[in-house]
């Protein structure tokens, strides 16, 4: 992002186009200042949700676990040769 300030046309005496010239660019800087605390309040929402959603991600995936370890224990129970393996079901041989 470029911004055009005047900065090479002050001269020495302080006249009604020097002093538009500096209004303008405070003007320009409070209009840039502003839309970077913009930027800024919309970003943190924005992390916000990403939060929530990673929370809620975690949630679901503690409870997959725990539902899908239940689901091996029944099984287990009804002498279906299963296991959980490096977060994955696989079968087992009788006696392992």
């Amino acid at each position: 992002m470029s911004i055009k300030l005047f900065t090479n046309e002050l001269s020495a005496v302080y006249d009604a186009p020097l002093r538009q010239m500096l209004i303008s660019n405070f003007e320009i800087i409070r209009d840039a200042f502003d839309e970077v605390l913009g930027n800024q309040a919309a970003l943190k929402q924005q992390q916000n949700t990403i939060k929530q959603v990673q929370t809620t991600i975690k949630s679901d995936i503690k409870v997959q676990d725990e539902n899908m370890q239940q689901l091996v224990n029944i099984l287990s129970d009804y002498d279906i040769p299963i296991q959980i393996i490096d977060g994955k079901v696989t079968r087992t041989e009788e006696g392992e």
